[in-house]
């Protein structure tokens, strides 16, 4: 019967505590993962409304949470999104208490009117529960060094799959333009090198990760006339020349630029040109004139054809080559 009797009168006690304890103004405790049976980050944020000297705050964790042991509840006031106009909690620091539900933290005194948050750091310290359920009850109270000051109660909810997968396609894209399709080099010359007045462009554009490459052929190995019955022989083709006034010869300069993309353009060594007369010669086959390594935004081949002549070469008004370029996207 004493027994009893005592019993009631704690029970008593602690009831009468929580009963005094003036109601928090705010509360809020954000769960980082709310998947069930998931290891879970968080924050709690409270504004207290009685003014009084804290020294610790309890934070009851909804029932089928699993806890950590007191050294897992490590924490920061690092503002994680916290609510507007939410502050550090002051003093706050690693746990020094877990009992059933309920955790207890150090804290410094909190002003009135103001919103205080803190994060719980360590995903070990709380798993959420193992089913799916609504208005999942906690508390958050504050106290002094012998009694509760505020309280109030919140509630969460655990779901079956709190994330949501995002998948999409980027399609393959090759764009392949040339500026234009004739090159009217005019009369040659003996005494000069002849190149293209106005250099046609390949203009490359494509998402080709692994890169791309142009090659090129021309029909003839050269600059043909069916009048003269002669050919101006394509200069060493597979090597890089330089054409010289007086002598036969026939080349294909290449220069190159790129707005953007991952790749790195490179004009093939036989094709490098930029000088007067610099280029290599075409045949028949197909010959890879440049390639890049990655994707391009605007990558811009430039090509020159140089022609010379020495004095015996017959003459006729329709020499000519038609030179076709292709290209395509390693994916």
């Amino acid at each position: 019967m004493v027994a009893l009797f005592v019993f009631g009168v704690l029970v008593g006690q602690v009831t009468s505590a929580t009963a005094s304890a003036a109601s928090l103004a705010r509360v809020s405790v954000r769960f980082d993962r709310m998947k069930i049976s998931t290891g879970t980050t968080g924050t709690v944020c409270a504004e207290p409304s009685t003014t009084a000297t804290e020294a610790s705050v309890e934070v009851a964790f909804p029932t089928g949470y699993t806890l950590g042991v007191t050294g897992t509840f490590t924490v920061n006031t690092t503002n994680l999104a916290w609510p507007s106009g939410a502050t550090a909690w002051p003093g706050i620091g690693t746990a020094t208490n877990v009992s059933s539900q309920t955790v207890t933290f150090p804290s410094g005194e909190l002003t009135v009117g103001t919103l205080y948050c803190f994060n719980w750091t360590n995903s070990s310290a709380v798993t959420t529960k193992s089913s799916a359920t609504s208005s999942n009850l906690g508390s958050i109270t504050t106290r002094s060094a012998s009694a509760a000051i505020d309280t109030m109660t919140y509630a969460t909810a655990t779901i079956a799959n709190d994330q949501i997968v995002v998948t999409a396609t980027v399609p393959q894209a090759f764009a392949f333009a040339l500026s234009a399709n004739t090159d009217p080099l005019g009369e040659l010359s003996t005494s000069s090198v002849t190149s293209s007045p106005t250099p046609r462009t390949v203009t490359v554009n494509t998402n080709a990760k692994n890169g791309w490459t142009v090659w090129a052929r021309d029909a003839n190995t050269g600059l043909a006339s069916a009048l003269a019955s002669s050919t101006i022989a394509s200069t060493t083709p597979g090597t890089n020349s330089t054409l010289s006034a007086g002598a036969n010869g026939y080349n294909t300069g290449i220069t190159s630029s790129q707005v953007g993309g991952s790749g790195t353009v490179s004009v093939a060594t036989p094709f490098v040109g930029g000088s007067t007369g610099r280029g290599g010669g075409l045949d028949t086959s197909n010959r890879a004139i440049a390639s890049s390594n990655g994707t391009a935004d605007t990558a811009v081949l430039t090509l020159t054809n140089n022609a010379t002549i020495s004095p015996t070469q017959p003459a006729a008004t329709d020499y000519t080559d038609t030179i076709t370029v292709v290209g395509a996207g390693l994916f």
